[in-house]
């Protein structure tokens, strides 16, 4: 990686601390770590509403909330766009959800946002999401970049390198907005069945070391299936422990009330009845990346 062409996220001598952003009170950096569970495509105020509680009742501050969907099928449901925001917001507000990642396909879609937000009276923050499908919309991460009100989640394209993928994060910085976060969500290639995609949670270090981003992985998109194996543990879970144990800083996951009726990706999310078990899971990953990382102090240290 040539240091002329990361000159803001790159990490090297004399510049290497983590970038480090909050919003809504919660803070994102190379140490921190939190759960962003939600729909993958706001559908009823119902489902949405009981989503939020759920996170609450469990003691998160994160969720993950689609209003714009692209879709590979020009018939497949596209999202609510603008008309769900109001009440998506006013009922982040009113169960203490204090950041929503919130895709975005075109500029537009920033200024609805925001609109939205302030006319509810800012109950949230949202951190933009720009999928997969957008990793080289350069246009598009320039206008995000040229904002600093809201912070990115970038996922690494599914059909490029991981070096063109970190380029786009680059776009975003070279704008001014440095409040980035990078999202490994699997490889397109059949060479990952049965899974939706190859995973690529091994790039977790990867990233973490080239860059001074904090790095989140997606195991809903990667798995894209509620398979499991004999040990009882869905692969969803397995994929996600992989991302957590290299020291993933965030873990992006669908999860619906009644998965069978989501409107997207139906297959690939957790019921909120999963959802304790499947936090319990990660904080169990969580405190063995922790001990991974003191024994190589340990090692570092002898």
């Amino acid at each position: 990686m040539a240091a002329d062409e990361f000159r803001i996220l790159g990490r090297r001598p004399g510049n290497d601390e983590s970038l480090r952003f909050e919003r809504g009170g919660v803070a994102f950096d190379q140490d921190c770590f939190h759960v962003v569970a939600g729909l993958n495509a706001v559908d009823t105020r119902e489902f949405v509403e009981a989503t939020f509680r759920a996170l609450a009742s469990h003691g998160q501050s994160c969720a993950r909330m689609g209003a714009y969907k692209p879709r590979t099928s020009p018939y497949s449901f596209q999202g609510y766009g603008r008309a769900c925001l109001p009440w998506t917001f006013e009922l982040a507000g009113k169960h203490g959800i204090r950041v929503i990642a919130m895709e975005v396909t075109r500029p537009e879609h920033v200024d609805e946002i925001r609109t939205a937000l302030r006319e509810a009276g800012g109950p949230a923050s949202v951190m933009l999401q720009i999928g997969t499908r957008n990793t080289q919309n350069f246009e598009l991460l320039k206008e995000v970049g040229a904002q600093r009100e809201f912070p990115v989640l970038l996922k690494r394209g599914f059909g490029i390198t991981l070096h063109e993928s970190l380029l786009a994060a680059e776009y975003v910085a070279s704008e001014g907005n440095r409040d980035i976060v990078f999202c490994l969500r699997g490889m397109k290639t059949n060479f990952g069945d049965p899974h939706r995609n190859l995973v690529d949670f091994g790039h977790v270090g990867t990233v973490k070391g080239l860059t001074r981003m904090p790095v989140c992985v997606d195991p809903s998109h990667s798995v894209g299936r509620r398979g499991g194996s004999p040990d009882g543990l869905p692969d969803i879970f397995h994929v996600a422990a992989q991302g957590v144990v290299a020291g993933a800083n965030l873990v992006l996951t669908d999860v619906h009330p009644e998965p069978a009726r989501a409107l997207v990706d139906a297959a690939q999310a957790l019921t909120l009845e999963e959802l304790p078990w499947f936090l319990e899971d990660m904080a169990i990953a969580r405190e063995a990346y922790d001990r991974r990382r003191a024994a190589a102090a340990r090692a570092r240290g002898a």
